[in-house]
């Protein structure tokens, strides 16, 4: 719901990273959907005219949003919510979507996914790369999850389980937003979770 209210206010979905002066990528969009979580406070400490690793912004480090990572999990730095990063995806890079681009329909384009094995700082704007990211089902490089089947969220804010049997070309397709394809709402594709919190940890 956070990046649809960003979506909502500014008419445009978020950047994956917005660039610093000298063209590096400085600030992650988990840092500007602060606001929308509830973390204004947060946001407003947070400084943009440093890196997002800079001397201020590294005392902000410990106190990451609990959204942004596993519900249960013991509180830290590393976040389990990447955007997938590419020139078709959701998140094209230092530009946010417009809501035209979505050709695939909202419901069958992914927009967020679950991670467990990047180490992905919160404040870091770094996330998975469509070009050279594991397609396959539970892989620490792409969609992975400490729950038993990993999720995604797509851009109609829906939270959906991946299925076991998923294809590594159909979850390709569904980061796409506008490949035409569809993912089917069974066991070789997703199903719809009501509450992502409500699934059972890997043994």
């Amino acid at each position: 719901m956070a990046v649809a209210n960003y979506l909502d206010t500014n008419g445009r979905f978020p950047p994956a990273f917005v660039r610093g002066p000298d063209g590096r990528p400085w600030h992650s969009w988990r840092v500007l959907i602060l606001p929308f979580i509830e973390e204004r406070d947060l946001h407003r400490d947070y400084r943009f005219d440093e890196p997002w690793d800079g001397p201020a912004n590294r005392l902000l480090a410990g106190r990451m949003p609990r959204l942004l990572a596993f519900h249960g999990s013991e509180p830290g730095t590393t976040t389990n919510y990447l955007a997938v990063v590419g020139s078709d995806t959701m998140w094209p890079g230092a530009e946010g979507r417009d809501r035209a681009d979505i050709t695939d329909g909202w419901s069958e384009t992914i927009l967020i996914v679950e991670n467990a094995g990047l180490g992905v700082h919160w404040m870091e704007p770094r996330d998975l790369l469509f070009d050279g990211m594991d397609f396959a089902v539970d892989r620490p490089g792409g969609v992975s999850s400490w729950y038993e089947s990993p999720a995604v969220v797509t851009a109609d804010a829906t939270v959906r389980r991946l299925s076991r049997g998923i294809r590594p070309d159909a979850l390709r397709a569904a980061l796409t937003v506008n490949g035409g394809e569809g993912l089917a709402d069974d066991g070789n594709g997703w199903t719809v979770l009501p509450d992502g919190r409500q699934r059972n940890p890997k043994p």
